[in-house]
């Protein structure tokens, strides 16, 4: 689907759907797939939804598996895990992501059974039959501005209190649960993560995605009520009739692939949204921040490439890996490339490359994304991002390809 970035989100629950599940997991994999099918909310594999069951005396926790599409979930998607082993886990003052993954898989119910969710711990911590964790465009443009902390009390206060940025796992759960421990009151509903997303719960599947609307629409009024809900597009007056040649590329794309040392797909996104963006006065400085949430880098890296002068690509690399080097360290650094994966052109608009055809469109579409996030941010408020240490440390963990090759190499 493709996301319609003026249109608000509505409410899709229909009753007569939901009654036509025939068992609660059922109606937990309905409501998911009502949230996955807005691609305002996630993106390819993003946000996980969550359902504590009673089975024979024991607590159990079915959350969405990793890398499972929200928008056609089924049970079959959903991890069952025992909620006293994952509550231990949770307990532990520190544990790596890697030995979490390790420890969760002791806690499955049964097997087979889809990988748990990185987000397992922050589902079983919440003392709610059902949780949301979505990835929402309109609160991320809400709240990535250098104001934060007071426009979430604007807009959410105790509704959803605020965690501070941390790395997906053990560390965010944490994290999560603090706030929640110390600062929820009988209206909270949910929880805004810093340069992440939000999270809503219920008792119910229909109350837990409700709240997630409530939430969302609540970002919506805010950004309508200071003019930076409408997304540019290029005039069309302004459009050339002829489409650029993409051969005039040949020269940087050719550049960009040697840069990567592997094989590059190029997607070309020249939509009126994307070529209005590439067009403004300030796109430099509105792009140096990086993406919305650092999951995005694992797909655009933490900054676009502007322009198609081959030398540019050469700079660029060269920053990219001094970037690299100071956050990762030269040993995690040399596991990746350097090379840009979004060029931003007035020509073009957004070119995108990935290790595939389809790493190519998701980049294109993560970007477009970001777009919409970095307009409406910029709007209202000074658009910032998570600090760069942040992204590096995500763009290592759940991607890079190359860094990927390597390891499968070793």
């Amino acid at each position: 689907m493709v996301a319609d970035y003026n249109q608000p989100m509505q409410s899709l629950w229909n009753n007569a759907d939901a009654g036509r599940c025939d068992n609660e997991l059922a109606l937990r994999a309905y409501g998911s797939r009502l949230l996955g099918g807005d691609p305002s909310l996630v993106l390819h594999g993003g946000g996980n939804t969550s359902i504590k069951l009673d089975e024979n005396g024991e607590t159990v926790l079915y959350v969405k598996g990793t890398g499972s599409n929200l928008a056609t979930v089924d049970e079959r998607a959903f991890t069952p895990l025992r909620v006293d082993g994952v509550s231990t886990l949770l307990a532990l003052p520190e544990l790596d992501n890697a030995r979490m993954m390790r420890e969760l898989d002791a806690c499955l119910k049964r097997r087979p059974a889809p990988r748990p969710s990185i987000e397992t711990l922050l589902h079983a911590g919440l003392p709610y039959r059902c949780v949301e964790h979505t990835h929402a465009d309109a609160v991320l443009a809400a709240m990535n501005v250098e104001n934060m902390t007071a426009v979430h009390a604007e807009v959410y206060g105790e509704r959803a209190p605020l965690v501070p940025y941390h790395h997906s796992g053990h560390a965010l759960a944490r994290a999560c649960m603090q706030v929640f421990d110390t600062q929820r009151t009988g209206n909270t509903i949910g929880l805004i993560l810093a340069f992440h997303g939000v999270v809503a719960f219920g008792d119910s599947v229909h109350a837990s995605y409700e709240n997630m609307i409530e939430l969302v629409t609540r970002a919506e009024h805010y950004l309508q009520a200071r003019g930076a809900w409408r997304i540019p597009r290029i005039p069309e007056a302004e459009a050339s009739p002829i489409a650029p040649d993409p051969a005039v590329l040949e020269n940087v794309v050719d550049a960009i692939r040697a840069t990567a040392s592997a094989p590059l797909v190029l997607h070309i996104d020249g939509s009126p949204q994307s070529l209005a963006f590439t067009r403004r006065a300030d796109l430099a400085d509105i792009t140096r921040h990086g993406p919305a949430t650092p999951q995005h880098a694992v797909y655009t890296r933490r900054v676009p490439m502007i322009g198609r002068k081959v030398t540019t690509v050469r700079d660029y690399a060269a920053r990219y890996r001094h970037y690299l080097d100071t956050h990762l360290g030269q040993r995690a650094s040399a596991l990746m490339d350097a090379a840009p994966r979004i060029v931003l052109d007035a020509d073009f608009g957004v070119c995108a490359f990935g290790a595939s055809a389809r790493d190519a469109h998701i980049a294109a579409e993560m970007f477009a994304h970001d777009i919409a996030i970095m307009t409406r941010a910029s709007a209202h408020g000074h658009y910032c991002s998570a600090p760069p240490g942040a992204i590096a440390q995500a763009e290592f963990e759940y991607g890079g390809f190359a860094a990927k090759l390597a390891r499968n190499n070793e």
